[in-house]
């Protein structure tokens, strides 16, 4: 068996789908002897934006954009990294790889691809079980880089962040004296799978992205009406940014049951009066809120206990609440990396056949037919020129 860890650089994510610019590479033994490492570079075919949310700096990649634009594109390299990914005998790694798996799908779509099958586990929540304890906020590679000592030579390469998140599993593997088989196969909520383009973590489908949910909770809450002489009347109900983002299909929930009781439930902090406050930190809504003078004395701040409290909702309900799912109350087409796209990279690529070519070159463009001059009655003289009109044979002076 051998042990494959890859990582992948894009130019953008605009509506959550990665545009890739690079495809890096580690392969190992079982014993994390390094056998091959390599960056698959590559034109992204797409422009690059690569500035973070809250002021954080700009990511600086390995290579200058003029380089990236130099390389061939995705679909000279497909065959290999399936190749690659799809080896039998193999356990495939990454650092928060379900990002890099869609990234990976959403290039295979773009290009009218088939889809690259194959089982994964997430190094991110290696980290999360046995340092954090099951606990606490996703760590980037870069600060558990810091952490274990381990030194790349380039983060945001490709090929030297796959090779520090083998270093990291390494690390784990040795603590606790066991293979990365065993290690995951103990631990299966650490590992995933995508399987003509449906994605699973612990078999669990998370092909749905949170951009989609958000959408899906918007149209469920226009469906809603608000239940006449409830005892949350005029009440407007507004979820902390962070908590609705993660848990969509609960806030769902949360908002049928404020519309049963007479309330209503808005996803716009500025049209609301109640805010529940469900995130460790204050989120943006709760700082806009709290930075109009006029909205903060209107708004009133609850905690997400006083919220279930507030809907009646007991810990027995709880469970219930959870499995809610928007899926079985709104439908939806398929965005993000899933959607149908309306024209591929393929299609702008592919030649127009030299028939169909000259079939459009023999199509002449319409001409609109000018009106011809009225008569002083008003009806058109077309059967004489008009008297100011020169002879067709006489000169213009």
């Amino acid at each position: 068996m051998r042990y494959l860890f890859y990582d992948v650089e894009c130019s953008n994510c605009f509506n959550g789908e990665g545009k890739i610019c690079s495809f890096g590479y580690v392969i190992t033994d079982e014993d994390f002897n390094v056998l091959e490492k390599n960056d698959l570079v590559m034109n992204p075919a797409s422009r690059f934006y690569l500035r973070r949310k809250e002021g954080r700096p700009e990511i600086e990649l390995a290579y200058s954009e003029e380089y990236f634009r130099a390389q061939p594109k995705f679909d000279k390299f497909y065959e290999k990294i399936k190749y690659m990914l799809e080896e039998p005998d193999q356990i495939v790694m990454g650092h928060s790889i379900l990002n890099d798996v869609k990234h990976l799908a959403y290039q295979c779509k773009r290009y009218k691809f088939p889809c690259i099958n194959y089982r994964f586990g997430d190094s991110q929540l290696i980290y999360k079980k046995f340092v954090q304890h099951g606990s606490g906020s996703q760590v980037g590679l870069a600060r558990i880089c810091e952490e274990f000592d381990i030194h790349p030579e380039h983060l945001h390469r490709s090929d030297d962040d796959a090779w520090a998140t083998m270093e990291f599993v390494k690390i784990i593997c040795k603590q606790k004296h066991v293979s990365l088989y065993r290690l995951l196969s103990d631990n299966p909520e650490c590992t995933g799978e995508i399987n003509n383009f449906e994605i699973t973590m612990n078999g669990v489908s998370v092909t749905r992205s949170k951009r989609f949910l958000q959408r899906m909770l918007e149209e469920y809450v226009k469906t809603l009406r608000p239940a006449q002489g409830g005892e949350l009347e005029g009440k407007r109900i507004c979820m902390s940014r962070k908590f609705e983002r993660d848990n969509a299909d609960l806030c769902g929930y949360f908002a049928k049951k404020t519309f049963e009781l007479g309330g209503r439930y808005t996803r716009n902090a500025m049209r609301a009066n109640v805010l529940v406050m469900a995130d460790d930190e204050p989120c943006t809504r709760e700082k806009a809120i709290r930075a109009d003078g006029k909205l903060s004395k209107r708004v009133q701040f609850i905690t997400l206990d006083e919220f279930k409290s507030l809907l009646h909702i007991s810990e027995e309900e709880m469970p219930q609440a959870a499995a809610f799912s928007l899926d079985k109350v709104v439908s939806l087409p398929a965005v993000a990396y899933g959607k149908p796209l309306k024209m591929t990279i393929g299609d702008r690529t592919k030649k127009q056949p030299p028939a169909e070519q000259a079939k459009g070159e023999g199509k002449k463009k319409k001409r609109r037919r000018r009106k011809k001059p009225s008569s002083a009655s008003g009806a058109p003289s077309d059967s004489a020129p008009s008297s100011n009109a020169p002879a067709a044979d006489t000169p213009i002076s």
